[in-house]
């Protein structure tokens, strides 16, 4: 079983990365060096790449020291996947391709008991239109209330109006960043994040301290919304947003999905429910206000 520092040395070492921590992890016994070597990996160095020496590991867990002392530094806990708090349904996580992609790191502030609780995850664009606000706020109210934990990703619009609507609820709220939490992202939400957690919430991250924001972390955060949860509701979306992707990586792992319905022909029309139409049309159902107590008697069955 490998130790933190071991898993944050492999992610550190430069072209090798978490592909080779599940193959080090199988191996029993031995340095870590050693167990890589076993497992023929090499890294990049000066553009090309070469057999891994143990310069190179020694040099990883140098940074994997640093790292570890600057997230103890800034409260920040780490959960693996050995530990009691890590919830059985992100063993399913899969990326963009399907393919298994379970995070062996957890970085987390606040309340990390809540990944055991029943999640649902509310999610959509960064620009709704006023109903998808105010519906957002609401349906994080009613789950709230019922004692469902809220997931999104404290981006701005849709996932904003779900952690303010679960936390005027005063339920829990989860939010899955792309980047160190050192830092916030937008910046904006800063006071956001923080009544997260003062509030018994929790911001949960597989990036370490100093990770900055990148593209593609936005993609690989999205799995873990969507495995984090026992339900995916999308407020508002694209075709080409990021709600889509967590609704798609939600279908592949046959989770409940649902795309809310407008009464507001306009609304249900526009450009930015374009998404919305798309999932129905794949088989995916309508979320209406009326349907909420029946979707949460299903899912206290289903979370148990």
């Amino acid at each position: 079983m490998l130790t933190v520092k071991q898993i944050v040395t492999i992610q550190n070492l430069f072209g090798v990365g978490s592909k080779y921590v599940p193959m080090a992890d199988a191996m029993r016994d031995g340095e870590l060096f050693a167990r890589l070597s076993a497992c023929g990996a090499k890294v990049r160095e000066t553009g090309r790449v070469v057999p891994l020496a143990s310069c190179h590991v020694e040099e990883a867990e140098r940074l994997a020291d640093s790292l570890l002392q600057a997230s103890e530094a800034q409260g920040v806990g780490i959960l693996t996947r050995q530990d009691e708090a890590y919830p059985a349904r992100l063993e399913q996580t899969v990326d963009e391709k399907g393919l298994p992609a379970l995070p062996y790191l957890l970085y987390y502030k606040g309340d990390i008991s809540l990944l055991k609780r029943p999640c649902v995850s509310l999610i959509g664009t960064r620009y709704p239109t006023k109903e998808g606000v105010e519906t957002g706020a609401y349906l994080a109210r009613e789950f709230a209330k019922e004692g469902f934990c809220v997931v999104s990703g404290l981006a701005s619009g849709c996932d904003a109006s779900a952690h303010r609507g679960a936390l005027l609820a005063k339920g829990k709220t989860i939010a899955v960043l792309a980047h160190g939490l050192d830092r916030v992202y937008p910046a904006e939400h800063s006071a956001m994040a923080r009544e997260i957690v003062e509030a018994g919430g929790l911001l949960l991250s597989e990036y370490p301290v100093g990770t900055q924001v990148c593209k593609y972390n936005f993609i690989a955060r999205d799995r873990l919304v969507s495995a984090l949860s026992h339900a995916v509701i999308v407020l508002q979306t694209g075709v080409d947003g990021g709600a889509m992707y967590v609704a798609n990586n939600a279908l592949s792992l046959g989770k409940p999905l649902y795309s809310v319905y407008y009464k507001d022909e306009s609304v249900r029309c526009s450009r930015v429910c374009e998404g919305n139409r798309r999932l129905v049309e794949l088989g995916v159902q309508y979320l209406r206000g009326s349907d909420v107590p029946s979707v949460v008697e299903m899912l206290r069955r289903v979370s148990v």
